[in-house]
């Protein structure tokens, strides 16, 4: 399912210039609240499976085609865009996005003649789609800090997961099926420093005769507060005159128990699993060299390349087709790509020799007939 949209109707763009420097500015609260995005900032293993979906695309070699000529630029050369462009850093973005939120948008500042004279990244936790029953999208509302700035299609470059859920719009994030599993590894880290920060102490009751002196009452509290204020007064000792009993209210936790191993390891693998990522690339527990190729590929094969077309179709209907030029992603020129194809030229070599291929077959089955 392409992540483009088709205009059915004509819309008059906003000029560029009209958009004052507040539309800029994204509603931080909008994106900060957000759970996805809070579980990016304090859980490891959820950043490094979105950054490594990220740098995995922005990575991919490139080319651009002239679409008038068929004439090919060489890999990682840009066109002459009449607009300033990084590419390498945009993919990354919104590929980190669409890990994230399952969308992402740039916006296009157009000319008087509908030819973009700049390229900007939309937060997608600031844009809103507008549908209509008779025209899908209609339009694209851009929350600000001065308030929302309407947007037609022809400035917004739209990029969207597939829905399962709904005939219109973005689809649900990797980010949202890992995001149970990420809250748990973040809870599991804050018992981890709680219990250090309370002098390694499970929770207790105490219980004092109802004899016992206010005075002594009062001391015995404040000495407990301050001894499970913090790992350095875990040791404190005092004399009390009464009869003290003590009554966990928990379980005491060892120390080996203390990052709960096998469900956090799960819910690693979960995380890994929702992010279509190989447990290997995030864990570093290839058994083999071979292992860890093996996964390179199955990682570039089931989640890169795939995810690279969707967002290669996209802008190419929506940027830079109209500017004349086709975007093509070249994994093949990947090391691990050459590898395993200079494996293939190698053993068929050996079947040539022996005869069992003609110079035609193996020509044919390295895609050079």
């Amino acid at each position: 399912m392409a992540t483009t949209y088709l205009l059915t109707h004509a819309a008059k763009a906003l000029p560029f210039d009209a958009l004052a420097q507040e539309a800029w500015q994204a509603l931080g609260a909008a994106a900060n609240e957000s759970s996805v995005t809070r579980r990016y900032d304090d859980t490891p293993w959820f950043r490094r499976g979105v950054d490594v979906r990220a740098e995995a695309v922005a990575s991919l070699p490139f080319v651009f085609v002239d679409t008038a000529t068929g004439d090919v630029l060489d890999a990682g050369e840009l066109p002459p865009l009449p607009f300033a462009l990084e590419f390498e850093a945009l993919l990354n973005v919104l590929e980190g996005w669409l890990t994230l939120f399952g969308a992402a948008y740039l916006f296009k500042g157009l000319n008087a003649a509908g030819v973009p004279r700049e390229l900007r990244p939309l937060h997608p936790a600031t844009i809103t789609p507008r549908y209509s029953s008779v025209y899908g999208v209609e339009s694209f509302e851009r929350r600000t800090a001065d308030g929302p700035v309407k947007l037609t299609p022809a400035e917004v470059v739209a990029l969207w997961l597939p829905s399962r859920q709904s005939e219109v719009g973005p689809g649900s994030a990797p980010a949202q099926a890992a995001l149970a599993a990420a809250t748990l590894l973040c809870s599991a880290d804050s018992f981890g420093q709680l219990y250090f920060e309370n002098g390694v102490i499970a929770p207790a009751l105490v219980t004092l005769p109802p004899s016992t002196p206010d005075a002594e009452k009062q001391r015995l509290e404040s000495w407990a507060q301050r001894t499970m204020s913090g790992l350095k007064r875990a040791f404190n000792v005092i004399g009390i005159a009464a009869d003290v009993k003590v009554s966990s209210l928990g379980q005491q936790v060892a120390l080996g128990e203390l990052a709960l191993p096998a469900l956090t390891d799960k819910k690693r693998e979960d995380i890994a699993t929702a992010f279509g990522v190989p447990h290997s690339l995030l864990f570093s527990n290839a058994a083999t060299y071979a292992t860890a190729r093996q996964d390179d590929l199955h990682f570039y094969d089931k989640t890169v390349i795939p995810e690279a077309r969707r967002i290669e179709r996209a802008l190419n209907r929506q940027l830079f087709g109209p500017l004349g030029w086709r975007l093509r992603f070249k994994p093949e020129l990947l090391e691990v790509y050459q590898a395993l194809e200079a494996e293939k030229a190698d053993k068929l070599a050996l079947l040539y020799d022996r005869g069992i291929y003609t110079r035609e077959e193996v020509r044919a089955e390295l895609g050079r007939a």
